[in-house]
């Protein structure tokens, strides 16, 4: 036990009432030696209860041998909030978890013994479960839970330990970010997929382990979800337009089929035989998420919704990257 390495997990916030005391004691409750981790939180000025509840947790479970700190982000973006959490950790590690997440009671453990026994692993993740906090919206976590509406990254559908090319809610070596730099804060959404383009690039690389598991409770509203989906197109484009080494195929499907309907929606009026391939085309599209309805759910009802929510996933993300055509940034880390 006294070999183990001090690890620093992190876990940045902004207005996460509902969510914050599940994700804090998720990583207060952990098998791990209390005296061998901390927890950061960096709270982006929450303008909620979430500072409240953070600081009645630090009062309850704050020791001599066990440490929460609380920081503040005046940038209130994630991006910001990582870096405040990685400069002031004091692991040889660092991890972390989102508001919106949980981690499985041997998260940290699960973690640490997969990067010490994987030792040209610079980071390592897990298994990602998608959930809804209650029953009501369970519709948008089964959506989004499913390879077909969010696409076939290990951390969703594997269930085999191997190498990978990305890691959620990974514990990486702190080393790496004096290597290769910081979270850019220039990015607002997708920030750890341009940071593990450069980490790739350095010859880093990701293992993927399914028994580190970790729970994320998805967008609670159809609004919500089509929200997320069109920011996070919006910033793949950004990532696209300047660091082509960052997307990988599965992230351009949704856009290629984007750019698909409007090219043959204005081509219709040319033939109307590229109408007709339109209309094919989405019968096809809504017949699969059919497919992928049943082996997610066995209720009717949403088995006769999902294939449109799953489409309208599709063309939010899709039509994200539209946007981000228009918006520029600063490269530089």
């Amino acid at each position: 036990m006294n070999n183990l390495p001090f690890v620093s997990a992190l876990l940045v916030t902004r207005n996460e009432e509902d969510y914050i005391e599940n994700a804090m004691l998720s990583l207060i409750n952990q098998s791990y030696p209390k005296d061998k981790y901390e927890i950061i939180v960096i709270d982006g000025e929450s303008t909620d209860s979430t500072l409240s509840i953070v600081n009645k947790l630090i009062e309850e479970y704050n020791t001599d041998c066990f440490r929460i700190r609380l920081l503040s982000n005046p940038k209130h973006i994630l991006s910001s909030g990582w870096n405040i959490g990685i400069k002031a950790s004091k692991g040889e590690y660092v991890v972390r978890i989102d508001a919106h997440a949980e981690a499985a009671n041997d998260f940290l453990e699960k973690n640490v013994e997969t990067i010490l026994s994987v030792p040209d692993a610079i980071c390592v993740g897990g298994k990602l479960t998608t959930k809804s906090l209650n029953s009501e919206d369970d519709i948008i976590s089964k959506v989004l839970s499913s390879s077909f509406g969010v696409g076939n990254s290990s951390f969703r559908v594997s269930n085999s330990a191997s190498y990978a090319d990305t890691a959620v809610y990974g514990l990486y070596k702190k080393e790496i970010f004096d290597k290769v730099g910081y979270f850019n804060e220039e990015y607002v959404r997708n920030q750890d997929i341009e940071l593990h383009s450069r980490i790739r690039a350095v010859g880093g690389k990701f293992y993927f382990n399914p028994k580190i598991k970790s729970v994320y409770y998805s967008r609670n509203s159809t609004k919500k979800m089509v929200k997320q989906a069109f920011g996070n197109g919006k910033w793949n484009m950004v990532l696209l337009k300047n660091q082509n080494s960052a997307l990988r195929l599965r992230h351009l499907i949704p856009f290629a089929f984007v750019i698909y309907l409007i090219f043959s929606t204005i081509m219709g009026f040319v033939k109307k035989w590229f109408w007709v391939q339109e209309a094919g085309v989405i019968i096809i599209h809504l017949s699969s998420g059919v497919i992928a309805a049943i082996k997610k759910t066995k209720k009717m009802a949403e088995i006769a919704k999902m294939p449109f929510l799953f489409l309208l996933l599709h063309l939010s993300y899709g039509s994200g990257y539209l946007s981000g055509v228009f918006t520029r940034i600063n490269k530089k880390q």
